[in-house]
């Protein structure tokens, strides 16, 4: 019994001893996920790419960091176009609120109000973006889609939390089609993703 004692004893002290000399090696690591970033010149750099705090915390940075066999550095929305973590892809807009009471919506003119880096979710003539922000009571991250037309400056909020789809505003965004704007009012159609099928299916046989 002992001498099992003293082994359970010894196993933990090599245990801690691991725990306790990593931080410095593999700990260093922690967060970062292959990707690159894409320079305001249009430049692509290759490495590791962090923008947020590990759980349990969570949170997002205010400067993109990232790490290549030159070294390492930190990059703000006015620095680069845009950047890739592991599957996720980025972009920066220039982003300004639209004229109205309570309005949620957002117009996208180069040098117009502030520049933010917003996820893309699907690339096409409707694309479809997350813009993800630090919730106030939790901290925990948070996001808010967001549907853009090839060639339009308006960047629509698609859902309304709990409440689902915002049918009535996304029904005059989508009124060069019909067909989609009236499946929006009858609640035939029921998620974001079936309307960026949809709209893009259209619009490339239109």
């Amino acid at each position: 019994m002992k001498k099992k004692r003293q082994a359970d004893m010894k196993l933990m002290y090599v245990f801690l001893t691991f725990i306790l000399s990593t931080p410095l090696t593999c700990f260093a690591q922690k967060g970062y996920e292959a990707g690159y970033v894409v320079l305001s010149i249009n430049d692509t750099l290759h490495g590791t790419v962090k923008d947020r705090k590990d759980h349990p915390f969570g949170g997002l940075y205010k400067r993109i960091k990232f790490k290549n066999k030159r070294g390492k550095r930190t990059y703000r929305p006015n620095q680069i176009l845009g950047y890739k973590r592991g599957e996720s892809l980025f972009e920066r807009m220039w982003l300004s609120a639209s004229k109205g009471f309570l309005n949620q919506n957002y117009r996208v003119f180069p040098g117009v109000g502030k520049q933010h880096f917003l996820k893309v979710v699907h690339k096409g003539f409707l694309s479809y973006y997350y813009w993800e922000f630090e919730d106030d009571d939790s901290g925990y991250i948070d996001r808010v889609g967001y549907f853009k037309k090839q060639g339009d400056s308006s960047l629509v909020r698609v859902s309304q939390g709990i409440f689902g789809l915002r049918r009535k505003s996304l029904a005059k965004f989508f009124d060069d089609c019909p067909e989609l704007a009236m499946k929006i009012r009858n609640k035939t159609i029921h998620n974001p993703i079936e309307i960026v099928q949809f709209y893009n299916a259209w619009k490339g046989e239109n």
